[in-house]
């Protein structure tokens, strides 16, 4: 006869030792077998063993947004998210499986994340018409996020803006930096005007910052890579009046005390690693023999993603090897007008908070690609 103890570490061991392997498709499906599984896959504990499971490791994505301009009876805008293998080797081009493809998009900008397996996806290019969303493609929940009202004079003109996504850990709660740069049409343009908001996923609102920050200071964008334990890092330069030089530095805001930062920039365009507070070692010069190209991002250490700009063309550079090599996305030269994103992801369960336990028809993907 089969003791309660017995019973009891059978499931634990279905539940750590095989469930927590299992892809999200087949755990989605495997709600259905019984309620004891559902509510077991539902559980914050369980989502969280899961994603920390290294049998479930993190893989290579590319996303890419473009205009096919092939298409009939018009062009289209298309979204397509793709993996790659979890090794790829220079001068052997990696094989992709296409995990997403949406057509007939409007106004998509960028993809931010991902944090926890998900990503914060964003449309609109002028300060009147912005739009964010949160989106885990793996359960395929999206939910769109509150408006941010800026207070702005009559004679502001849109800049720039930069933005990064990060987790509280002490409010469990996920959360997203934003800086928006303006300038007023009737002064010069060395005195930016830098707006910032904090939005918190719990409470679905937006709140104002003021941080310190000199008039001249420019925010550079990150590229997705610069969230760590809890804090977001990104560049940022002032010049310098005397000797008409840019100043770099890193900014820092930290999503638990919601406090920023700034500490001492290493010399651009080389590649730095920071190794204490304050002090950065060069690690070496980056000049890969390739076409015109433009960065993209960076994989593990010594890899570094970038689009070749007369054919689009992505390819990833080897530094030890120093050795180009295609990435297999040759019908991207199709794709013109886009961009593209190498992306390190790992899919997940984590749930997006909804407003209520009934979303509206405008909490899904395909509302917030194709509308606005």
């Amino acid at each position: 006869m089969t003791t309660n103890s017995e019973s009891y570490s059978l499931e634990e061991i279905v539940a750590d030792h095989i469930l927590t392997r299992l892809s999200v498709k087949s755990l989605l499906r495997y709600k259905c077998v019984c309620k004891h599984w559902r509510d077991l896959i539902k559980s914050s504990n369980f989502i969280r063993k899961h994603y920390d499971n290294e049998s479930t490791g993190s893989r290579k994505m590319v996303a890419k947004f473009g205009v096919d301009y092939d298409t009939e009876p018009e062009p289209t805008r298309q979204f397509h998210l793709y993996l790659l293998p979890d090794n790829i080797y220079a001068g052997c081009v990696p094989r992709h499986q296409r995990i997403y493809y949406i057509d007939g998009l409007s106004d998509f900008r960028d993809i931010h994340g991902p944090i926890d397996g998900m990503f914060l996806i964003e449309k609109g290019h002028f300060m009147d018409n912005i739009r964010f969303a949160w989106w885990n493609p793996a359960t395929k929940e999206c939910r769109l996020i509150p408006s941010a009202e800026f207070e702005l004079k009559e004679t502001f003109c849109d800049c720039c803006r930069m933005l990064g996504i990060g987790f509280d850990k002490t409010n469990q709660d996920y959360k997203i930096i934003w800086f928006r740069t303006f300038f007023d049409e009737w002064t010069t343009h060395l005195h930016p005007k830098i707006f910032t908001a904090l939005y918190a996923t719990k409470k679905d609102s937006w709140k104002y910052l003021e941080p310190n920050f000199s008039h001249e200071c420019q925010i550079s964008v990150s590229k997705n890579f610069t969230y760590h334990n809890g804090v977001y890092h990104c560049i940022a330069s002032s010049k310098v009046i005397c000797d008409k030089e840019n100043v770099y530095s890193v900014l820092t805001f930290n999503f638990e005390t919601e406090l920023f930062g700034k500490m001492p920039g290493p010399p651009i365009p080389d590649i730095w690693r920071r190794i204490r507070e304050n002090n950065w070692i060069k690690v070496y010069k980056l000049n890969p023999p390739i076409p015109s190209h433009w960065p993209c991002g960076i994989w593990e250490y010594d890899k570094y993603i970038f689009e070749l700009l007369e054919t689009y063309t992505l390819v990833f550079y080897d530094q030890n090897a120093k050795q180009a090599t295609n990435l297999g996305f040759d019908f991207f030269e199709r794709l013109r007008s886009g961009w593209a994103w190498p992306l390190d992801y790992k899919e997940s369960l984590f749930p997006i908070p909804l407003r209520t336990e009934n979303p509206t028809e405008q909490d899904n993907d395909e509302y917030f690609f194709r509308t606005f």
